[in-house]
């Protein structure tokens, strides 16, 4: 598998997808095959493969990922539960607002929510994609999430914030793409990321990231933020 080196046009350009390093062997024969991830499994029907256009987009995921983690139980019956409960409008909203208040505060929650982010950063790779629209991908494709019937407000309590997510629309956000339902992306069209120092590893492209973004972390991705001041980084 070739690699690409990565420069600050990748900032908001190209497509990439973070993986776990153990994967990059049967990537390599197989390419990228859909799935649905644990996470998703209750809440989106049908397989792709995710991706994001530009690394300013990877931070943004992960302000998403931080704060949707608060709420997702360790008991998956209750995730399961919740997430079909929420799509009806008959359901008393004071039972959804008291549980996200509740674990908005846990400290519990947070602190597994910011290990989660570190097991993926410092187990991960990062992968550029070279897909064609139209082929692999179209940019007017639905969000499921977002097309779920979900009233805007829990979208934007569990991650759709509206700094960088567009709620009035079901078409996906550059930060949450995803390929053509069921399609495989070819191992010829993935390449693995590396930096100028030849590192490959996703804790140190993250770093590259947040030394080159112009987002202004505090303002737009308040949970990463919090990740970085947890973790003492210099921000």
């Amino acid at each position: 598998m070739q690699h690409y080196l990565l420069n600050k046009k990748d900032l908001n350009s190209n497509y990439f997808h973070f993986t776990n390093k153990k994967n990059l062997e049967s990537i390599k024969f197989n390419g990228l095959v859909p799935n649905i991830g644990n996470h998703a499994k209750n809440i989106e029907k049908t397989k792709k493969v995710f991706f994001i256009e530009g690394l300013d987009n990877l931070l943004i995921l992960f302000d998403c990922w931080i704060n949707a983690l608060y709420y997702i139980p360790v008991i998956p019956f209750i995730y399961k539960l919740g997430a079909f409960f929420l799509r009806y409008k008959r359901f008393p909203n004071i039972i959804a607002d008291n549980y996200f208040n509740i674990l908005k505060v846990s400290k519990l929650q947070q602190k597994r929510a910011f290990k989660m982010l570190d097991k993926v950063l410092d187990c991960g790779i990062l992968l550029k994609l070279d897909l064609e629209e139209n082929v692999d991908f179209r940019y007017d494709d639905k969000d499921e999430i977002k097309s779920g019937g979900y009233a805007k407000k829990y979208l934007e309590i569990c991650g759709y914030s509206k700094k960088y997510s567009n709620l009035d629309s079901d078409i996906m956000d550059k930060w949450n793409m995803h390929t053509l339902t069921g399609h495989i992306v070819d191992a010829k069209k993935i390449r693995i990321c590396y930096l100028e120092n030849n590192s490959s590893n996703l804790r140190d492209i993250f770093n590259y990231c947040l030394q080159n973004t112009k987002i202004d972390l505090k303002k737009v991705c308040p949970e990463l933020y919090a990740y970085l001041k947890y973790k003492n980084y210099k921000i």
